[in-house]
């Protein structure tokens, strides 16, 4: 597997994927690969002169990335090499259009890079990829590793999913910085509720651990969603 790209996604998956003895790189910036290669072992610079040897290719790009990598690049690849695509915005038909004799292959990450990296050991990072593509999804599990789960779904569910997660968390923030203000909390804790609080509380009711309030409250809005629906 050749990883495109070295920004948020893929060192993501270079700290949480300890079973890959070998990650083969290429990116636009060549420095930065190299500087990591004299960091971490695993790492080895590809050389488009050997992209003809490759037969599957993570994209970790944003959109406009894909495109331009494809747009120059496509015609070194060998006819059956299969291209992960991982950017959410963009879908994979319209990445077809650059690569229209390849195999494109969404494989979007359900989540956020970074807070999958401080959560390390506490859940696995998920990548989903339509049903269709059952034997891309065992290659796409077996480079990736115990640490990440490779799902069926569709591009527009994670799209729509990460987008409402995002404005929901959004929404929470301002409400509750607006109202620790009003109490006159004082800037160092407000940051420090902020920074613990939330991720905490997500973490205890995903594996069932809420504390005495926490659960006073989930029983609470529980109560009152039953009685909005009556």
């Amino acid at each position: 597997m050749l990883l495109v790209g070295y920004g948020k996604l893929a060192n993501m998956i270079l700290a949480l994927n300890q079973e890959q003895k070998t990650f083969y790189i290429y990116n636009r910036t060549i420095e930065k690969v190299k500087q990591a290669e004299s960091v971490d072992k695993r790492i080895c610079y590809c050389d488009p002169a050997a992209f003809s040897e490759c037969r599957s290719v993570f994209l970790a790009l944003p959109p406009e990335a894909c495109i331009s990598f494809l747009n120059e690049y496509e015609s070194l690849f060998p006819a059956d090499c299969v291209f992960f695509h991982t950017a959410t915005s963009l879908s994979a038909d319209e990445l077809k259009k650059a690569a229209p004799h390849h195999r494109i292959v969404p494989a979007k990450f359900a989540g956020h890079a970074i807070q999958a990296q401080r959560d390390n050991d506490s859940s696995k990072g998920t990548f989903v990829v339509p049903e269709m593509f059952d034997t891309e999804q065992k290659l796409l599990q077996q480079w990736l590793g115990p640490a990440f789960e490779v799902v069926n779904g569709t591009e527009d569910m994670v799209e729509a999913a990460n987008k409402m997660a995002v404005e929901e968390t959004m929404k929470l923030i301002v409400a509750l910085s607006d109202r620790l203000t009003e109490a006159d909390v004082s800037t160092s804790v407000q940051d420090a509720v902020l920074a613990q609080i939330p991720a905490g509380v997500v973490h205890a009711h995903l594996e069932g651990a809420h504390g005495a309030f926490a659960k006073q409250v989930l029983k609470h809005l529980e109560t009152d969603k039953g009685d909005k629906k009556h």
